[in-house]
């Protein structure tokens, strides 16, 4: 274990017997053994996490736990680069199943390319029945068949993302006001760190290699029209406190009232299309339409209903400076 090339660095929250899975996916990897670690961070689970980790390191040498007590995915993220050995870093999310390639694929963006962030896609599978206006698509994360570096405007996705060790040291790791915290939705870590990454290093290349997928489990609740529009509404909240925390997003109020009656007017527009004249080649169930057309525009009620919180917060915070 003195030459460890990748440390994959897996948060997990009281998923106990999804993690049990994980690593034994994990320990069928086709790399080497010595040239990887697999560090496990418990991110204060009540389950018996421990217990599982504990006992697959018992008779996997390179496998090792980790405990942050602080909650939320970034801290969980940045305690487990800190505590790692290897020249990159993998993050993997604890319901994804790996092909037996994934690391030696990993092990060739290294030698060949050596960017400084890469990753791939992840792909859709599932543990129940999924209803009939569900596609694949709606679970997957992809960007194309070809191996390249990402435009300005592209952003590997957290479930399947390496950088090196190195790197997210210099960078100081994940924004901790981002991403999810125990059971309350989250995000932008990664794309946060990605855009990080752009501003201060831009000679670093940011990689997508298609060939480096993973399987990511879309459980029964998330095949819901109810927690999808949750999940695409704070998606919309997180993409603007993101904005915010770079100074930028801002517009006057006037013009922020405006443009949430355009959103939510479009958005119930597109409701009743959905029932009434939706092009049903394209969108066959109404579920498609909504999912695909209307919760654009939700997404949008999202990034405004954070523009108005955080201005609220900032004005509320310079009348209290100035008493």
């Amino acid at each position: 274990m003195s030459s460890i090339l990748i440390s994959v660095v897996i948060c997990t929250y009281n998923r106990a017997a999804l993690l049990a899975n994980l690593l034994e996916n994990l320990s069928a990897q086709s790399l080497d053994a010595s040239t990887y670690e697999i560090i496990i961070v418990d991110n204060n689970s009540l389950d018996q996490t421990r217990d599982v980790v504990q006992a697959f390191a018992a008779s996997h040498g390179n496998v090792s736990y980790g405990f942050e007590a602080c909650q939320g995915l970034s801290w969980a993220r940045n305690h487990g680069y800190r505590i790692a050995r290897g020249e990159y870093v993998a993050y993997l999310d604890d319901d994804c199943k790996v092909p037996a390639q994934w690391l030696a694929v990993a092990q060739e963006v290294i030698e060949r390319i050596a960017p400084g962030m890469f990753g791939g896609p992840y792909h859709a599978f599932y543990d129940s029945p999924k209803p009939h206006w569900y596609l694949d698509q709606y679970g997957s994360h992809v960007q194309g068949d070809e191996a390249r570096q990402l435009t300005q405007d592209e952003y590997l996705d957290g479930a399947n993302l390496f950088i090196r060790r190195s790197l997210l040291e210099a960078l100081g790791g994940f924004n901790r006001t981002l991403g999810m915290v125990g059971g309350e939705l989250g995000y932008g870590e990664e794309t946060a760190l990605q855009q990080l990454l752009r501003t201060t290093r831009p000679e670093e290349a940011i990689y997508y290699e298609p060939r480096l997928f993973v399987h990511h489990i879309v459980s029964a609740r998330k095949m819901t029209l109810r927690w999808s529009a949750r999940q695409v509404f704070v998606a919309g909240r997180c993409w603007q406190r993101m904005l915010n925390a770079r100074g930028g997003g801002e517009l006057g109020l006037r013009h922020s009232v405006r443009e949430t009656i355009h959103s939510l007017r479009a958005f119930c527009t597109d409701i009743v299309c959905g029932v009434f004249v939706r092009d049903r080649r394209r969108f066959p169930y109404v579920q498609n339409h909504w999912y695909e057309q209307a919760f654009t525009n939700l997404r949008r009620l999202g990034e405004l209903y954070e523009r108005f919180s955080h201005g609220t917060r900032t004005h509320r915070w310079r009348n209290q400076g100035n008493r």
